[in-house]
């Protein structure tokens, strides 16, 4: 871990906390006094494990490993854009959740999301941001750009005859 910086840092906790998130309550049911939770589903799963899996790879990068990535982007991007992509997953579930409540005299309930998914969310926002910003301390070329040409070569001085 020493070979880690400060953003490395919140990018792997971050990674870790989201992870945690999978065993916490996203949805819940409460119906008079009985509370009924679930689990993430299959977009909060897909998001987690994409920070999860980019948390890792910055891990294994940083301790010596060798990340190949496409030739437009370097491992920077790579771990940027699998955060950016989990934040999008953690986002679109919690959209996609139904939320209702009720109170009547006897009677009351609530539909709605739960502590794990906030969790999950503030982790999400909290690992993109700190990724972009390893990403431009890096100073790679970003992938939407395109690879330099090169010089093309100089004519001769005297044309052969």
């Amino acid at each position: 871990m020493r070979q880690l910086n400060t953003v490395d840092r919140v990018i792997a906790g971050a990674a870790a906390v989201g992870f945690i998130t999978l065993f916490l309550p996203w949805y819940g049911v409460t119906v008079g006094q009985v509370d009924l939770t679930g689990g993430a589903g299959v977009t909060g799963w897909a998001g987690v494990l994409c920070l999860t899996a980019a948390g890792t790879l910055l891990v294994l990068r940083r301790s010596g490993g060798s990340l190949r990535s496409g030739p437009n982007a370097g491992p920077s991007a790579l771990v940027a854009g699998l955060a950016a992509l989990g934040l999008l997953f953690v986002v679109v579930r919690w959209i996609t959740l139904p939320r209702d409540h009720a109170n009547s005299f006897n009677f009351s309930y609530s539909v709605g999301p739960r502590y794990g998914l906030y969790v999950a969310l503030l982790a999400a926002v909290v690992e993109t941001a700190a990724a972009v910003v390893a990403f431009r301390a890096a100073g790679q070329q970003r992938p939407w750009d395109q690879p330099a040409e090169p010089e093309p070569p100089a004519p001769p001085e005297e044309w052969p005859d």
